[in-house]
């Protein structure tokens, strides 16, 4: 049962599929070849073989099932991250993970340029758990509190970018990377949908089913061991999901930031924060978010479309420093 003034989860939950539908619907027929919105649904239903039919189905509709995927894992991982280490401002962007994912893909990249499509997967794992394992340290060691743990994050996060930065311009990066970086699901097609499809999956599914669990993580060990739970062996599970959900996002469309900071705030707000519920909501929450950007992306830009990862920085930098004040001020 949601707190006084709280909305019940399956309520807000039913609204917001019902959004994610309809702006999956907006992006599918909006862009720089508008559809009429019916005509755009009668070819998701029957595709006639026309060339309106190839542009619903080869571009936009792979393209919006992708920043499903990507919304989902950056959601459920930011509450992953926050639950893991008790911080609010915890996220795979400000605790520098998405930046440790994307330095060790540039590194492969430039050692090994036909490394493509789902090889690039596996470098991200590593860079996003390096960056995730020293932040982790951080948050343990009792030395910083909350908001020096995300100046902390945010440094790395920086530092990192600048060092891709430096190693692009040293070796003449082709512009497609740099374009990457950005943070951008343009060009979309169904290889990548695929390849982050399993990750999602198994990574989103998991988090579902062991989400009553989580919980453990804001009890000191003794706590959760009289509840039957271990919270060590549940922190490392979540640090596996953290790793997977925000590594295979960051593999196939950049550095994508705010998604996984904002959800979980926005949610927690509305229903609490039942561990469950928070994954749940997060995980529908997620895509929506992402998809408006990237349709106000492609509006704010036309005839040319803006990354999404810019259009979310600019909604995203606002909100952080609002968070940021507030937790300054409590």
């Amino acid at each position: 049962m949601a707190g006084q003034g709280r909305l019940q989860p399956v309520a807000l939950g039913c609204l917001l599929l019902m959004a994610l539908a309809a702006i999956i619907v907006a992006a599918v027929s909006f862009g720089v070849s508008e559809l009429p919105v019916r005509h755009a649904l009668s070819l998701l239903v029957s595709p006639d073989g026309s060339p309106d039919s190839a542009l619903v189905w080869d571009v936009r509709l792979p393209r919006a099932l992708l920043a499903v995927m990507i919304g989902a894992n950056l959601a459920v991982a930011g509450v992953l991250i926050q639950t893991l280490t008790r911080n609010p401002l915890a996220s795979p962007q400000t605790f520098g993970i998405n930046a440790g994912a994307s330095l060790v893909i540039v590194l492969c990249l430039i050692a090994l340029p036909e490394l493509r499509g789902a090889g690039t997967v596996w470098p991200a794992f590593v860079g996003a758990a390096a960056v995730g394992l020293a932040m982790w340290a951080l948050s343990v060691s009792g030395a910083m509190n909350d908001m020096k743990l995300a100046l902390a994050g945010i440094s790395i996060q920086l530092v990192l970018s600048a060092l891709v930065q430096a190693i692009l311009i040293a070796n003449n990066a082709a512009q497609d990377i740099v374009y990457w970086l950005a943070g951008s699901i343009n060009g979309a097609q169904w290889d990548k949908v695929l390849i982050i499809l399993p990750f999602t999956l198994i990574g989103g599914g998991t988090a579902l089913l062991a989400g009553r669990h989580f919980g453990v993580l804001a009890l000191d060990e003794t706590t959760g061991l009289s509840l039957g739970q271990n919270a060590r062996r549940v922190g490392g599970l979540a640090a596996f999901l953290i790793v997977v959900l925000a590594g295979s996002a960051v593999a196939v469309s950049g550095p994508i930031g705010f998604i996984g900071l904002l959800v979980p705030h926005i949610i927690r707000r509305l229903v609490g924060g039942d561990q469950l519920t928070l994954i749940a909501l997060s995980a529908i929450a997620g895509p929506l978010l992402l998809n408006a950007a990237d349709l106000l992306g492609r509006v704010a830009a036309y005839p040319q479309e803006m990354p999404v990862g810019i259009v979310t920085a600019l909604i995203g930098a606002p909100a952080f420093l609002l968070i940021l004040w507030r937790q300054r001020v409590r």
